[in-house]
């Protein structure tokens, strides 16, 4: 096997993983972080930025709108508990045209969660275009700001 074969995998295997935990952390985020992962891959591989934070941005985005979903009643997963994004979704009616504001501000920052935010959103029927485009804006945003922490040490 000769050396370009074997940097196609590694840069194959390293963008599904990225995806992929991009993905998962956004379904199960106490147990993983995708922002100690860029974090390593930044610091630790030569990797290109764009792809890197483009793929944690598609994953996590994806797993933001099953979770969207499941706010809506589209999808019905066991392990999601909607209790705590039912009594939040009373606050966040009462203020029109809020709610897209506060995903922006937790798309970007991380808080309120973006996991509760993302339920709430699908349960107040926040329109699922402007959902997913504030979410790919802020993790891009994030994920991007993410990325270059290690290079300032460099």
């Amino acid at each position: 096997m000769d050396y370009s074969t074997l940097s196609s995998f590694g840069t194959v295997t390293l963008y599904a993983v990225t995806f992929g935990l991009a993905f998962l952390s956004g379904v199960i985020p106490f147990v993983l972080n995708i922002e100690l992962y860029l974090l390593a891959v930044a610091a630790f591989t030569d990797a290109p930025a764009a792809a890197v934070v483009g793929l944690a941005t598609a994953g996590q985005t994806a797993a933001k709108f099953v979770l969207y979903l499941v706010g809506k009643g589209a999808l019905n997963v066991k392990w999601v508990k909607k209790s705590a994004a039912s009594k939040a979704a009373g606050a966040f009616a009462k203020r029109p045209g809020g709610g897209l504001s506060v995903v922006a501000v937790s798309a970007v920052i991380g808080f309120p969660p973006l996991y509760a935010v993302s339920l709430v959103a699908g349960t107040l029927r926040v329109p699922p275009a402007a959902f997913t485009l504030i979410i790919v804006a802020g993790r891009l945003l994030r994920f991007s700001a993410v990325y270059l922490v290690p290079g300032l040490f460099k």
